[in-house]
């Protein structure tokens, strides 16, 4: 009987040797994985710092090109830029003409109540200017894709990112699917990334950013966007976009 237990004893041991060492080796392992984590917590903050300046950057550079344009110095944007304000005024007029003729009513040209479009992904809304704009949009924004060669697209969206009638090319009826809808169902929907955010937010005669816009498929494409604002009867409807490659 003593000599089992004794064999016993000599097995448990020997099974609790490698326990320990295992209680030990998840012990470091803990510390470690810690470490990483304060790490990856560190390299967070000094991403969301990183963005931050850059994004002061970005806000200093869009600033700085007002001054060359507005001294009439020609840039090699300044034909985008002069398009997009003509047709800035131009949709401005055909509002301020539509809500004198009555047309539309100021109430319903500036209703922001968005109705979301049952089953559409990405999430599409409608609004009480809807068929207005679609059909008095395309006579004015349609030519710009033919101005030139560079240019992507050209819409006017209200003061919170709303593009109600985009371009035909971008206004297909959503399908099953959202990839495909996101690249080529772009009419109907609220947009509120940095570049569509800081358009929507700026009083200045024209606001040209650069950026990366998605055209479907993981696939992105350089680009620039000129914005200009609509006024109708003294509100700020939002602005007009034109969006050309860089």
């Amino acid at each position: 009987m003593v000599g089992s237990v004794d064999r016993l004893v000599t097995d448990i041991d020997a099974v609790a040797q490698p326990v320990a060492q295992s209680i030990i080796g998840f012990a470091t392992m803990q510390t470690e994985l810690s470490a990483l984590a304060d790490g990856v917590a560190a390299g967070r903050g000094h991403l969301a710092m990183a963005e931050t300046r850059t994004q002061s950057i970005l806000s200093i550079s869009e600033d700085f090109m007002l001054f060359p344009v507005e001294s009439d110095f020609q840039t090699a944007d300044g034909l985008y830029i002069a398009l997009a304000r003509a047709k800035a005024a131009q949709i401005a007029a055909l509002f301020i003409d539509a809500t004198a003729t009555g047309k539309i009513s100021m109430a319903n040209l500036f209703d922001h109540s968005y109705c979301e479009v049952r089953d559409s992904d990405p999430k599409q809304v409608m609004t009480r200017f809807i068929a207005f704009t679609d059909r008095a949009l395309p006579a004015l924004q349609e030519p710009v894709l033919a101005f030139d060669q560079r240019i992507a697209c050209c819409a006017a969206v209200d003061r919170n990112g709303y593009l109600p009638t985009h371009n035909a090319i971008y206004s297909h009826l959503q399908g099953s699917d959202p990839i495909w809808n996101a690249a080529n169902c772009c009419n109907r929907r609220i947009f509120n990334d940095r570049t569509a955010l800081s358009a929507e937010r700026s009083t200045k005669p024209f606001l040209l950013q650069t950026y990366w816009r998605n055209i479907g498929g993981s696939k992105f494409a350089l680009m620039k966007d000129c914005s200009a604002p609509i006024t109708v009867n003294g509100r700020h409807w939002d602005r007009l976009r034109l969006a050309f490659k860089a």
